[in-house]
């Protein structure tokens, strides 16, 4: 009876920090978004390098890792300091997996809009296109702001759309 309680407070614990996630804006948007237009632009890519993004850790990882950690000692030792040490090594492994779920691979982009501007964005690459240098994109501005892909039939130059 006592593995059920514990298993049972473990599942509620993952339940509950799993409501915590967020929408990172990677093609997901946030209801209050909808309906809201965005200010676009469109430009091309002047340069682009591999990156790394490194989101921010929550401790959820630590606290789960911890949480399984202190249970599965609990369940097999009842000396204090192996149930100590378990807490600390799951803390330690799940400070690591969550730091490793949280690294993403990226492209930095150095684009110049039609309105001559240079600008630098970085995009995480999971589910985004990859753009190669001279390509026509759009820039979304916005939380996060990202590019597309251009597939305008044409593409309206400044100078000549008002006679500047």
């Amino acid at each position: 009876m006592k593995i059920i309680y514990k298993l049972f407070a473990a599942t509620a614990v993952l339940l509950y920090l799993s409501a915590c996630s967020t929408i990172d804006g990677q093609g997901k948007y946030r209801v209050e978004t909808i309906g809201n237009a965005k200010r676009s632009v469109g430009a091309v890519v002047i340069s682009s390098q591999s990156v790394i993004v490194q989101a921010g850790i929550s401790g959820k990882g630590s606290l789960i890792g911890g949480t399984t950690g202190g249970l599965i000692a609990d369940n097999n030792s009842d000396n204090a300091g192996v149930v100590f040490a378990g807490i600390i090594a799951g803390a330690i492994v799940g400070e690591m997996i969550e730091q490793d779920a949280n690294t993403h691979n990226a492209t930095e982009y150095v684009i110049q809009t039609e309105t001559e501007m240079l600008l630098t964005v970085v995009q995480i690459n999971r589910n985004n296109p990859i753009f190669k240098v001279d390509e026509k994109v759009i820039l979304i501005h916005g939380y996060p702001s990202r590019l597309i892909r251009d597939t305008r039939k044409f593409w309206i130059k400044l100078e000549s759309a008002y006679g500047v």
